[in-house]
């Protein structure tokens, strides 16, 4: 095509689009547009001499323009290596004078020229000072500062700009020739065009933009903008009634204030005064911004935007000038006042900006004085108003005025509402430590004693709100309090009958039970409060979270009710009372209280809750098939024993021990027959697999008898069924593997033996199945190898089944779910980076072949007849670290290896992966290049060409449409370097950086 055939077309698909009414052929010439730009944003020469062409053309429209402007400037941004050095500076010049043509025209045509300008500035080196040139070309011609400033103002986020990706060493350089080394010039260009009678109208607001972006970037410091209007300039324009001069101003006063953070004690004396006075003259114009906020009409009107954009000043002053307002709070008076004005606000969301500063108020605070100093009693005022103020914005609506927790509000309302209530209870943390708990509590109090003593009495939410600050303040509130707790505590008999005020009040006793610890006598009335609680539904849940605190924290005294509490357990699970999780709960607390029972009654305390759960589970697994609500139940009941067992300790009881270890013998028989009848069923075995984790992680001893029945188990269900559940439950098993065998050595052969076994079935499965048909298993089986690898290296790499391993490992990176993708990648760097470490100890230490790894020796698990990859010989001893084995591994599968990881930087990983399957590759580079010689002890080799080889044969796979000829040399000459100096981080940035640009260029291709 033509280049004048190819303006044509464009010209014609845009005229379609603007001009024509119909909307199928509107959509059509949309489509070949956007269709168009992905095309020659990839791999059509003719793009820049199109784009350029169309942008040349006086007579066309801003239309036409804007959209070859935004094509040349993704060229540049994806294709600049297409341009060559002379190309470039070439077409600098011809979008140079596109802009002086434009510079009469609309806005985001500028916008777009100068963006591109800026990327071409950022890229080409031999566009040696971009800041002067443009300043020369612009600055003369008052109709022409407008598009200088505009390039100026984008320049400092181009430097940003993500998608452009350049070599470390040239970015930094970029970065300083262009903007470090000309701020100076800049402020001095900036405050030069404020003194320009001649210019536009909107000059001042463009100044204003300029010197934000590159307040933003942090080039700009407080001592360049003294004796300069700029300061002076930002807060006026705070004035403005157009919203956007409005934000600009806000975003650079912002930036000022930031400033003013830094810490100038290191600074040259000169330089540190200069700073110090900027910071002084700032103080009284930020008052102003205060009382400006105040007599602001649009403020008034409830203009959020202008709301939020006063407080963000306000609040980037407090908590920069944070230490200063402590110093001397006379001076910052206002300022504090104005923030307290905000907190006052109707906008949760603009409260929100200021909790940052009033926890860093609150440290200085305490760090810089003590109770009695001025300072301190002025904030203590202040934080008390705070409470007040607080706990008024935590009251429900009105419209929250109904017995159904859940009515008067949308979900999504209750859900930001139930985030403010969380976020802000942290303020009232922050205020207790400023006024003291005393007082703190007090204010909650007054309130709440006003509301229960008023007439009539007031609505419940102004009693359920300081209740929800009580709850809040207790992190804060020490368990030797005693003015204001016991007053509080007492007023709970007082509380009107609402389900929230129950719900609430429920929950403070649960946050106290510290405080009820060093005061048992309000031990028995609360144990009654939540047991009231439990009879009414809309409190059960609180009841249940406030019983397990007690129980956990007053145990000792809540020992002798252990009986009437199981029995009022039973009857509430007997009667439905309970969901499912506050029946969890409860059986957490009664298992806080059995551990406290005394003897002889411990022994009949456990038996009492576990027997009848056993029972009732044995019933269930005998019948010849399970209803939805009987699997439902015995996942319940398995639950409801394991909760117990975990939270239950009993130690120095040997009637409790002999007792325990009937129960848990009684536990694995009921497992057994939950795994020969319903190992297939997902939910009965995600409980089994929780409960069994119980018995290892808690009873080991007890369970060092059966533990290879137990494994046994494991593997035998996960071999039936496939279920990722096992591989989960043999990771767990793992984890606590030294204590399961008599010694070291045995408990790894022993989960060596598991784990090996796991791997058999696991690969037959993945075989049969497609690895993105089972992610769960998938990320369950190579979670569980990357933990057994990192555990016993030496016994799991020496197993008959690893090449087999290794192969599926290779094949499981198509996985396209993320957390599988996710375990896949992670196995493989913990299969290569140790190896990569120990070749290189070996190198550098010219040591024996086998390095001693942290496991201890031992001999290996005996291979079973019953398997055929059991048959080869072991060539591994599992008490090294078998370098060699894994070299050699990885030299068999290296380039499928290589091509998968590839395939899937380019391609399909998730964007967390990447960083994590680069540095495998990286680690893979390492151990193909120097493994195969350390491994003959030859350390003075050079490093091998392999991972070169490999390389290039993936890349000759890929079109030069993806992946340009030339960008491939580049990659694989610098891929060669760094194997040759043996720079294997900068292998890692070398893939992430080039696979990051690929994808990019690629991504809208079919």
């Amino acid at each position: 095509m033509s280049n004048q055939s190819a303006v044509s077309e464009v010209i014609s698909a845009l005229n379609t689009l603007y001009q024509v009414t119909g909307v199928q052929e509107r959509e059509q010439a949309n489509a070949w547009l956007e269709q168009y730009q992905k095309t020659v944003s990839i791999d059509d020469a003719q793009a820049w001499t199109t784009s350029d062409a169309i942008l040349g053309t006086a007579e066309l429209g801003a239309e036409v323009k804007l959209f070859a402007a935004q094509t040349l400037r993704n060229k540049i941004i994806n294709d600049f290596s297409e341009l060559g050095e002379p190309g470039a500076l070439q077409l600098r010049d011809s979008v140079v004078s596109h802009l002086r043509n434009a510079r009469s025209g609309p806005q985001p045509l500028i916008t777009q020229l100068c963006l591109t300008l800026a990327d071409l500035a950022v890229q080409l080196g031999a566009w040696k000072d971009p800041f002067g040139d443009m300043v020369g070309s612009f600055l003369t011609d008052p109709e022409s500062v407008s598009c200088l400033l505009e390039f100026l103002s984008v320049l400092p986020e181009e430097i940003g700009n993500e998608r452009i990706l350049l070599p470390s060493d040239f970015f930094r350089q970029r970065a300083t020739d262009l903007l470090t080394n000309r701020v100076g010039d800049l402020v001095q260009l900036l405050v030069q065009c404020l003194q320009q009678p001649d210019l536009k109208a909107d000059a001042h607001t463009r100044v204003l933009v300029c010197f934000t972006s590159w307040l933003k970037y942090g080039e700009i410091t407080l001592m360049m903008i003294q004796d300069t209007p700029l300061a002076q300039l930002a807060f006026a324009a705070l004035k403005a009634d157009d919203d956007a001069v409005f934000d600009t101003a806000v975003d650079a006063i912002c930036g000022i204030l930031g400033e003013t953070r830094i810490d100038h004690d290191d600074e040259p004396e000169d330089a540190r005064l200069k700073s110090i006075s900027v910071e002084q003259q700032l103080v009284p114009q930020v008052s102003a911004v205060a009382a400006q906020m105040r007599a602001d009409p649009q403020v008034a009107e409830g203009n959020e935007e202008r709301i939020r954009g006063y407080c963000r000043i306000l609040t980037e002053a407090g908590e920069a000038w944070a230490q200063r307002i402590v110093m001397n709070i006379a001076a910052f008076e206002t300022t504090v006042s104005a923030l307290v004005d905000c907190m006052r606000l109707d906008s949760l969301e603009v409260i929100g900006m200021m909790f940052e500063f009033w926890a860093v108020l609150a440290d200085n605070t305490i760090e810089s004085t003590v109770p009695c100093d001025p300072a301190r009693r002025t904030l203590a005022t202040v934080y008390e108003t705070l409470i007040d103020v607080i706990t008024r914005h935590l009251r429900y609506p009105d419209t929250f005025d109904t017995n159904d927790l859940q009515g008067g509000m949308t979900a999504k309302e209750r859900d930001d509402f139930r985030e403010f209530r969380h976020n802000i209870g942290d303020v009232l943390k922050d205020c207790v430590r400023v006024v003291g708990q005393a007082k703190a509590l007090a204010h909650p109090y007054n309130t709440m004693l006003n509301g229960i003593n008023s007439t009539p009495q007031l609505p419940w939410q102004e009693i359920e709100a300081p209740l929800f600050a009580l709850r809040a303040m207790g992190a804060e509130v020490s368990a030797q309090e005693n003015i204001m707790l016991p007053k509080i505590m007492d007023m709970f008999s007082q509380f009107p009958a609402h389900p929230r005020l129950r719900y609430a009040a429920t929950l403070v006793i649960g946050r106290y039970t510290e405080w009820t610890q060093e005061h048992p006598q309000y031990v028995q009335f609360q144990l009654n409060y939540i047991a009231e609680g439990f009879k009414v539904r809309e409190v059960a849940a609180a009841s249940a979270q406030s019983l397990k605190y007690l129980c956990q924290d007053c145990s000792k005294y809540l020992a002798e009710h252990w009986s009437n509490m199981l029995k009022f357990y039973n009857e509430l699970v007997a009667g439905g009372t309970l969901d499912d999780g506050d029946v969890i709960e409860f059986s957490q607390a009664l298992a806080h209280v059995v551990s406290a029972v005394p003897e002889p009654e411990t022994h009949l305390a456990i038996e009492v809750f576990c027997l009848p759960v056993g029972q009732e589970l044995g019933v269930l697994l005998q019948r010849p098939e399970l209803t939805s609500s009987e699997k439902k139940k015995t996942m319940l009941l398995f639950e409801r024993l394991g909760v117990f067992l975990r939270f239950m300790h009993i130690e120095d009881n040997e009637p409790a021990e002999v007792l325990l270890s009937r129960i848990i013998n009684e536990s694995w028989t009921l497992v057994s027959t939950a795994l020969q009848r319903y190992a297939a069923d997902p939910l009965i075995a995600e409980s089994v697999a929780k409960f069994v984790r119980v018995l290892v992680e808690f009873y080991p001893n007890i369970l060092r008898p059966i533990v290879m029945q137990v494994i046994d188990a494991v593997v035998a269900s996960f071999q039936r069924t496939g279920l990722g559940t096992y591989l989960w439950l043999a990771r767990r098993i793992l984890n606590v593997h030294q204590s399961l065998g008599v010694d070291e050595s045995a408990s790894l052969q022993l989960v060596t033996n598991m784990v090996e076994r796991l791997s058999e079935a696991a690969l037959a499965l993945f075989q049969r199945t497609p690895f993105s048909d089972i992610p769960e298993t998938t990320e369950d089986y190579f979670n569980l190898i990357e933990r057994a690898i990192e555990t016993a290296p030496g016994y799991i790499i020496g197993m008959p089944t690893f090449p087999y391993v290794v192969q599926a490992a290779v094949a499981a990176l198509e996985v396209n779910q993320f957390h599988a993708q996710m375990s896949v990648v992670y196995t493989w760097t913990q299969l290569l980076n140790p190896t990569k470490r120990h070749i290189r100890l070996m190198r550098e230490n010219r040591s024996a072949l086998q390095v001693t790894p942290a496991s201890p020796a031992g001999r290996a698990p005996p291979a079973s007849p019953a398997s055929p990859m059991r048959q080869r010989r072991r060539s591994v001893r599992p008490d090294t670290y078998p370098v060699e084995h894994v070299v050699e591994l990885c030299s068999k599968h290296g380039f499928d290896l290589t091509v998968k990881l590839m395939h899937g930087l380019m391609r399909n990983f998730d964007h967390e992966a990447v960083s994590a399957a680069a540095d495998a590759f990286a680690a893979l580079a390492a151990v193909v290049s120097d493994g195969p010689a350390v491994a003959k002890a030859q350390y003075d080799s050079p490093p091998l060409a392999t991972m070169c080889e490999w390389e290039q044969a993936m890349l000759s796979q890929i079109p030069e449409a993806n992946f340009p000829a030339v960008d491939k040399q580049a990659f694989m000459n610098e891929l060669a370097e760094y194997i040759q100096t043996r720079q294997w981080s900068k292998i890692k940035t070398l893939v992430g950086d080039t696979t990051a640009v690929f994808r990019r260029r690629n991504a809208t291709k079919k």
